[in-house]
């Protein structure tokens, strides 16, 4: 599977490159990156997500979304507890930093990054359980992650996010005995083929327009934020999910469900902490060097601890 997440990564990166040449030609910047965020992550991430429920409901199926959302949320309370311990602000004048710091660290890039990399490692039924760790997302990063923001947080902004929309509509329709018809499914295949493109486009993007801003402490700081979102995280989530699959999942064919939850959470600094950055007023460029970075390495971290974990998790 490793060689499979590693090929997956590489073709990403290919398609990183050319739009990052692209980009430079011709000079895109933040407003283009902030169109092209906004297509990505209110309407293409959501007719993914709900078209990956068009299928025949199955019962079994629906028992094993409930594992991945519960799995979900204990890696994204593992990953909090790590940046409450490992980040803590010495003054006020830190606190902005440390703030994007631990979004960035807990919230991974599992929508722009996770879902083309499950969907190329197992196609539409990995897209399906992916939509777990999803919902988990959505609902901690408008909670938890306004709170680090902003000290506050709306339920509203929770229950309207297209991508948590997506799970609920798309949760429905996997209920009803029915499925869409071709004129509403093929529409809805065709945009959500778009994801991978669009998402490494957006990323390339992001590559070409960024500006280093001068000397400031970033350099010691992405080092510990690197190390932080893929190495330590990770390595806490994989023991996680080692215990889950001796303890609970074990001979009940849940291997897929773990990986995918575990794939999410390898993901690199997601983008919503850009997004963040501009909408409350923290370092933008900051956000944008984590993500980079974060992107940029994880090429070497995620098929390594797929690899181990492989190893570990035999079924």
């Amino acid at each position: 599977m490793y060689l499979t997440v590693l090929k997956q990564l590489l073709i990403m990166l290919v398609i990183s490159l050319l739009a990052f040449l692209f980009s430079r030609k011709n000079r895109f910047g933040s407003s283009e990156s902030a169109f092209l965020s906004r297509i990505l992550l209110y309407f293409v991430n959501p007719c993914l997500i709900f078209s990956s429920f068009n299928r025949a409901f199955d019962m079994q199926k629906l028992q094993e979304l409930a594992f991945v959302i519960l799995l979900s949320l204990l890696l994204h309370l593992v990953m909090m507890a790590v940046v409450s311990i490992c980040i803590r602000s010495k003054g006020e004048a830190e606190q902005n930093l440390d703030s994007l710091e631990k979004v960035g660290i807990v919230f991974t890039n599992s929508g722009f990054i996770g879902i083309p990399l499950i969907n190329g490692v197992f196609g539409q039924e990995g897209v399906f359980y992916l939509t777990g760790y999803l919902a988990v997302f959505n609902a901690c990063l408008w909670t938890y992650g306004e709170y680090q923001m902003s000290r506050k947080f709306s339920l509203k902004k929770v229950l309207t996010n297209p991508n948590v929309l997506g799970v609920l509509f798309g949760l429905l329709l996997f209920c009803l005995p029915v499925t869409l018809p071709e004129i509403i499914a093929k529409p809805l295949s065709y945009i959500s083929e778009m994801n991978t493109a669009l998402s490494m486009f957006l990323l390339g993007l992001l590559f070409a327009s960024f500006k280093k801003t001068g000397d400031s402490p970033y350099t010691r700081r992405i080092v510990k934020v690197s190390l932080l979102r893929l190495v330590v995280c990770p390595l806490i989530c994989l023991l996680l999910v080692i215990a889950v699959w001796k303890l609970f999942a074990q001979g009940h064919s849940l291997r897929m469900e773990l990986f995918v939850a575990f794939i999410a959470s390898l993901c690199p600094v997601g983008m919503s902490v850009s997004s963040f950055a501009c909408v409350f007023d923290k370092d933008a460029s900051y956000a944008s060097l984590m993500v980079l970075v974060s992107s940029a390495l994880c090429i070497l971290s995620v098929p390594t601890f797929v690899r181990i974990a492989e190893l570990l998790i035999v079924p």
